[in-house]
């Protein structure tokens, strides 16, 4: 097992970090540094250690900064396409893509209470940065399309599909606080394709959407009448249901839809849903 004074020894000597795009090794690093930390009673080493991690948060600040700026100027899938090789993603879990995409969005985290959730809702989990990616390349997302991600949250999935696709995009969420912090992201962004607002997915106006996203935001009841609002909009035109989690499972049973996922019942990575009703 390495030690700290082993790590930092070389992260002075070492520039790979330090180049301005390096994030994913700054955050594996900075990860490495903060756990090693933990208990060292070395003043001097912890010194060391704290101004490597300074710099490397400098870095970051800037590298995040640029990227904004890129997003601005309508060139946020270039400046993101280093980090987007994401394979075939699995699991529910966090990694530094989701470091990345947090400090481009630099959104506010509101305070919001956690009481329990109302019958068949929810708690709020924001999507993994990877599934996202991988989502819009299977969906084969487009800018002629919209997209609403019911259950938005904070809006990571409408912005960043925004930003990768050029599509329309809206979140209906529930949670006023959330709202206001995603909508506060979408307007220094400048994205005027992007909208969160705030609603009941059972209200929400689906007469435009194309592409449906859920992350399992409800269960039971409230589930079933919202694939039957998204069953009477694939009646009029070709839909396409994404979805993360148990969800999945309940959309693989609908006979107006097909996946071509070997596994379409997966809860643990992204499954694409189209709907197959005749000319359509």
């Amino acid at each position: 097992m390495e030690s700290l004074a082993s790590i930092v020894s070389f992260l002075e000597q070492e520039e790979g970090w330090r180049q301005p795009s390096a994030f994913l090794w700054r955050a594996d690093a900075a990860d490495r540094l903060d756990l090693l930390l933990l208990g060292e009673h070395d003043a001097a080493l912890h010194a060391r250690a704290t101004d490597l991690l300074d710099a490397m948060d400098a870095l970051d600040r800037d590298g995040f900064a640029a990227i904004r700026d890129a997003v601005r100027r309508g060139e946020g899938r270039e400046a993101l396409a280093p980090w987007l090789d994401v394979g075939v993603p699995t699991g529910q879990h966090y990694d530094v893509l989701d470091h990345l995409l947090a400090g481009v969005l630099d959104l506010r985290e509101p305070h919001v209470e956690r009481p329990v959730p109302p019958p068949e809702m929810v708690f709020y989990q924001p999507t993994p940065t990877r599934h996202i990616v991988d989502g819009v390349r299977r969906a084969r997302i487009s800018a002629d399309d919209v997209v609403l991600d019911l259950g938005a949250g904070l809006g990571h999935v409408p912005i960043l599909v925004n930003v990768l696709s050029g599509a329309r995009a809206i979140g209906v969420e529930r949670e006023p606080a959330y709202v206001d912090s995603a909508m506060d992201a979408v307007r220094a962004l400048e994205l005027d394709d992007v909208s969160i607002v705030q609603g009941d997915a059972r209200d929400a106006d689906l007469s435009m959407v194309t592409v449906y996203y859920l992350f399992t935001p409800f269960v039971g009841t409230i589930l079933r009448d919202v694939a039957a609002k998204i069953e009477q909009e694939a009646r009029r035109r070709a839909v396409r249901v994404v979805s993360l989690g148990p969800c999945s499972r309940t959309f693989a049973r609908m006979d107006w839809l097909r996946s071509d996922d070997p596994l379409p019942t997966a809860a643990d990575r992204i499954v694409v849903f189209r709907s197959t009703f005749a000319g359509r």
